[in-house]
């Protein structure tokens, strides 16, 4: 069956699908929420937005992180915002106190309290679980998927890259003024590689790119031409990795992937980069980029090369395309049958929540 379309041009300009997207999209889905290493000691914590909730990973007593909803108890104002480290979560209204496992531990004032069982006021939980080094955060107690379960066999074909032992060496912010969703489809169209990056890729061999659809997520690894390949293995500002080398040939090749709903991957011998796409309004997004590799390199010359591609050429088709998308003369016409065939993939997924 020829790949279809599925979205109306609605879905990439009206507040009213955003809304839905956070409520039933983000709301519902394990989402990236940073390297474990950045919550290293006892008490240390983090926010996340989830949706249309706002979470709060922390370290505890033992050692394990657990994820609550960033809302207090009592009048529901945030405990905390961005990074930091405590050794409980006081709300800044009131002074309402919670332990480091969610349990209310004390209320200033409390005889103007009466018949209050703090057992039933501790803060609702999220849930919360590692891969890789890699946080992931769920704003459900208890979602339908563990995360692994969500993962499924992208899991196993990323684990050769050993991101929980790679260490950060850059992070970058990306902003353009399109909807998120247009990124990801750029970002999984095999078709463009030929038109838009006929320069920057031209060292790479798009006719033997092996892509692969692993239920919601997409994995892409792409060869230097033979003319290329001496040039292409030095090319990297950065030192390669030894145990990505030891691997199959095609994890050293240009790799491109994609964890739904928002999390775009970037692999080579010589780096794991996560890109998290967040939805700002409906026509602005802010991609935030995490490095990974080994000490020892450029990774500002990485993110010269990162940029071009990144932020002047895909950045720039689809704010094209964004412009266009209110015209009632916008529309999309048939899709090519395997070199965008995963953007229809992508839709089925999207919707499957979006309906569900």
């Amino acid at each position: 069956m020829a790949p279809k379309y599925k979205l109306p041009a609605a879905a990439y300009f009206e507040e009213s699908w955003l809304r839905q997207e956070k409520l039933k999209l983000f709301g519902a889905s394990w989402l990236y929420a940073g390297q474990a290493a950045e919550l290293g000691p006892t008490g240390s914590y983090k926010t996340i937005t989830a949706g249309l909730d706002e979470l709060v990973v922390v370290r505890n007593q033992e050692g394990e992180l657990k994820a609550f909803h960033n809302v207090c108890r009592h009048r529901g104002a945030q405990l905390v915002q961005g990074t930091g480290q405590c050794s409980t979560l006081v709300c800044p209204y009131h002074k309402w106190t919670y332990g480091l496992e969610g349990n209310l531990r004390g209320i200033p004032k409390d005889p103007q309290f009466t018949n209050i069982d703090k057992d039933l006021l501790g803060l609702h939980r999220a849930s919360v679980e590692t891969w890789m080094g890699l946080v992931f955060v769920n704003s459900n107690e208890y979602p339908n998927e563990t995360l692994l379960e969500w993962l499924g066999d992208i899991a196993q074909e990323l684990a050769p890259f050993g991101a929980g032992n790679l260490e950060l060496l850059k992070r970058d912010t990306i902003s353009f003024n399109a909807n998120w969703k247009l990124y990801i489809e750029n970002h999984i169209d095999w078709l463009h590689l030929w038109f838009v990056h006929p320069e920057t890729l031209a060292a790479l061999d798009h006719d033997q790119g092996q892509r692969t659809q692993l239920g919601p997520h997409w994995v892409s690894y792409e060869p230097a031409k033979a003319e290329h390949a001496e040039a292409y293995k030095v090319s990297s500002p950065l030192p390669d990795i030894p145990h990505i080398q030891d691997n199959p040939a095609r994890y050293s090749e240009n790799g491109a992937h994609f964890i739904f709903p928002n999390l775009p991957i970037f692999t080579g011998t010589s780096f794991f980069a996560i890109a998290e796409l967040i939805p700002l309004t409906p026509e602005k997004t802010e991609m935030r980029v995490t490095l990974l590799g080994l000490r020892g390199g450029d990774a500002d010359a990485f993110f010269e090369i990162f940029n071009d591609i990144t932020k002047g050429e895909d950045a720039g088709i689809i704010e094209n395309i964004q412009q266009n998308v209110r015209s009632k003369h916008f529309s999309v016409g048939p899709l090519a049958h395997t070199y965008e065939r995963a953007i229809s993939d992508f839709h089925d997924n999207y919707l499957r929540l979006m309906d569900g």
